[in-house]
């Protein structure tokens, strides 16, 4: 009679051991990249993926079927040596009419302008949306990003920065009766240079708000700036073919300070003021125009 090895049933040999978790990465995007069933449920997800060097794409879609009310959402994740980032959207449909959506977006990038230099950076933005009957429709998107970077040597010539950006948008349409609209934008930029001896910092903001309703126009609109010391305003209001009415306002912080102003109206399209002036100071000055 010959020799036996009696073996356990979860016996897994020294080699086959080591390797097992490699086999299991290996095993595990292929796995995951086919589409998979959902049974009888109304559910259909679907996902796919590549991936070479240091490149990685991974996509990934669920969507209802069957159903009177249907649903759809996506997920894309990528990664390179230089950027990572991630996007994915969602949309609601009831029936033929309605229609909800909402998505976002996550970006964080690494770049070298220039020999020497290394620029961080993160970007984020969002949006959503509801489409109704009669066109009736409700948007709303925003944009954040920042940025840090450092270039030079500590010995001596240096130079590093932060910036900072958001804008948004929002608007909503009424159909036949009108439309509003509302959008921002500020930034905020920060800069240190030489030795460290310097410091310099800049904001700008943008806001402006306009809306339709019938014959009836409506704009809003103000900018702020450090960097050139300014603050502006600027509103109209009117009625088609009727009536129209504006003025303007901007202001210079420096030596020395002014504040200029402009006013105007028109009836059927002929003006019927049109008036600025600007004051200045000091010394204290006050001119036409």
């Amino acid at each position: 009679m010959g020799k036996h090895t009696k073996r356990t049933p979860g016996y897994l040999p020294r080699m086959a051991a080591g390797a097992a978790p490699l086999a299991l990465l290996l095993a595990g995007p292929a796995a995951a990249l086919a589409d998979t069933p959902r049974g009888g449920l109304p559910l259909d997800l679907h996902q796919h993926g590549s991936s070479s060097d240091l490149q990685f794409t991974r996509d990934e879609t669920m969507a209802t079927r069957d159903l009177p009310a249907s649903a759809a959402s996506n997920l894309r994740q990528t990664l390179g040596s230089d950027t990572a980032g991630q996007s994915q959207t969602h949309d609601l449909r009831l029936g033929e009419p309605g229609r909800a959506f909402t998505g976002n977006d996550l970006d964080v990038h690494h770049t070298q302008p220039f020999d020497g230099a290394h620029v961080a950076g993160l970007d984020q933005s969002m949006r959503h949306g509801v489409q109704l009957p009669h066109g009736v429709d409700a948007l709303s998107s925003s944009k954040t990003g920042t940025e840090t970077g450092l270039a030079g040597r500590f010995s001596g010539d240096l130079m590093s920065g932060t910036r900072l950006e958001r804008t948004s948008a929002d608007a909503v349409d009424l159909g036949p009766a009108g439309s509003v609209v509302a959008n921002s934008d500020e930034s905020l930029l920060g800069q240190f240079t030489g030795k460290l001896d310097v410091a310099r910092l800049e904001s700008t903001e943008r806001h402006s708000v306009s809306g339709d309703l019938g014959p009836v126009h409506a704009l809003a609109a103000t900018s702020q700036s450090t960097a050139e010391r300014t603050d502006r305003f600027h509103g109209e209001l009117s009625a088609a073919d009727i009536a129209a009415a504006r003025t303007s306002t901007a202001s210079t912080l420096g030596v020395p300070v002014t504040r200029s102003q402009q006013v105007g109206a028109e009836v059927l399209g002929k003006p019927v003021i049109d008036n600025g002036w600007t004051v200045s100071g000091p010394p204290f000055t006050l001119s036409p125009g």
